[in-house]
């Protein structure tokens, strides 16, 4: 029986196809490769360009390293804080990672109708003051006090040449960076880094309780939900970025009907929840994760797929059906995008939100029709990397690319030689970060600091993941 079926599939069209792909098709545009002019510049760009001892400082991360702390800004501020650091009084609080997990939990369950986003400015501050009462005088410590030194002397600066709505936009954007070091420098075992994915597992509980109960007090059951946020885009990108590590969080516990229990009740509620939003963005980004996932960390996993199913009512259903027939007014993004650049590509627009919309719209192709204005908040591109190109221009925004290409290979290389608990992080890192990054491609809300905070706390996860694996308290 099985060679009659081997007879059956080698005879068959398929098998022609295949034999024709992997014998003609892919050597012939592997020796087109290698011999065209595309790998000529390639080979060219790599010998001139990036090994050049004038340019490596551009593209080789360790020059860069070396000259910096080579430099007399570093030696000198470094000294001085050092030395001020025994003037610091220490608190009496001592400093837990899991005030970061409270702090994450305040950003993200906060009701936006009481919300302001200035509150994360003294919340954050209040845990950066404790975790430097404590480490002022270590290494990880002075860096850090450095860090908020060079944000400080930014910030004070931009604020003396762009408008106080611009500097503030730009402010968050920095704090969510500040929060990125205080990760990367505090979370430094295993057990840190699960308390922090405790915090993120029961966010994700309580934004999901909260959505289904508002969906059945809906008056309207047609109308997305939009969580504790007052939106349903943002609603939706935040459980995105959450969904993976409240679906790893549970691998970590040692009880296995625990364990079971708790992947069922993140699968089954985040799936019915993002479905309500009506995005289809976030509907795709949720199913990319959940697959990535669990063919990372663990393939058995897969069946529980099948669990979703008695979640198919038809709310969900309707739902899903509305992601589709909800159209967009923001005309052709790419071309916008193009002539927006022409005019604002190096030096970030430095101008408050209203502003920037004007900016935008007078670079559209088809201004004054009403075609193609973009329409804040919904716009249809990555609000990250935009709001980067927006607040320091293009030039940072490339460099913060590399970085996140960087970052990406990186963990995936620690991923496949790190043990089972430290494998979950970067599975998890590695799904949000490309779950954020296609779905906000789609659809993103603009200028929104939970989610800039909610992005770097991500990276910041993902580096102190990789510190773990290594060893290396940098």
């Amino acid at each position: 029986m099985r060679q009659e079926i081997i007879d059956i599939y080698k005879n068959s069209f398929l098998y022609e196809i295949i034999m024709w792909i992997t014998n003609i098709l892919i050597p012939r545009l592997k020796y087109d490769f290698i011999h065209s002019k595309t790998l000529a510049i390639i080979t060219w760009f790599e010998k001139k360009i990036m090994n050049n001892k004038y340019l490596e400082i551009f593209f080789n991360t360790k020059v860069v390293g070396e000259a910096w702390y080579a430099s007399a800004f570093y030696r000198y501020t470094t000294i001085g804080i050092r030395r001020f650091a025994f003037y610091i009084p220490r608190s009496r609080l001592k400093f837990h990672p899991i005030y970061i997990g409270v702090f994450l939990l305040f950003v993200l369950l906060f009701p936006s109708s009481l919300w302001d986003n200035f509150y994360m400015v003294p919340a954050f501050m209040l845990v950066s003051l404790i975790y430097i009462s404590h480490n002022s005088t270590q290494r990880t410590g002075v860096i850090f006090i450095l860090i908020n030194i060079i944000i400080f002397m930014f910030i004070a600066m931009m604020s003396m040449s762009i408008p106080i709505a611009a500097c503030k936009s730009l402010s968050y954007f920095l704090l969510a960076v500040d929060l990125f070091f205080l990760i990367s420098f505090t979370v430094r075992t295993q057990d840190d880094l699960e308390l922090i994915l405790m915090s993120l597992f029961l966010a994700m509980v309580v934004l999901c309780i909260t959505g289904i109960v508002q969906a059945y007090h809906a008056d309207n059951p047609s109308i997305a939900i939009q969580g504790v946020y007052g939106d349903s885009t943002i609603f939706a990108e935040i459980l995105v970025l959450l969904f993976p590590f409240a679906f790893v969080y549970p691998i970590t516990l040692e009880s296995k009907i625990r364990r079971f229990i708790y992947s069922i009740l993140v699968m089954g509620v985040s799936f019915w929840v993002i479905s309500a939003t009506q995005s289809k963005a976030a509907f795709i980004a949720y199913f990319i994760e959940l697959v990535i996932v669990i063919i990372l960390t663990d393939r058995r996993y897969i069946p529980m797929i099948l669990f979703l199913a008695p979640f198919f009512s038809g709310r969900v259903l309707n739902n899903i059906i509305l992601m589709w027939q909800n159209g967009s007014n923001n005309g052709n993004i790419i071309e916008n995008i193009v002539y927006t650049l022409r005019n604002f590509w190096t030096n970030g627009f430095g101008v408050s939100t209203d502003n920037f919309v004007n900016i935008y719209n007078s670079t559209a192709q088809h201004y004054g029709e009403g075609g193609t204005l973009i329409n804040i908040p919904n716009l249809h591109i990555s609000a990250v990397y935009f709001n980067i190109l927006i607040d320091v221009g293009a030039v940072f925004m490339i460099g913060f690319m590399y970085y996140i290409l960087r970052i990406a290979h990186s963990s995936i290389t620690c991923m496949f030689r790190a043990t089972p608990r430290q494998k979950i992080i970067f599975a998890a890192g590695l799904a949000a970060l490309l779950g954020i990054s296609i779905s906000s491609l789609l659809d993103s809300n603009l200028f929104e600091p939970r989610i800039l905070i909610m992005y770097w706390a991500m990276l910041g996860l993902l580096r102190s993941g990789r510190i773990i694996k290594l060893g290396v308290l940098d």
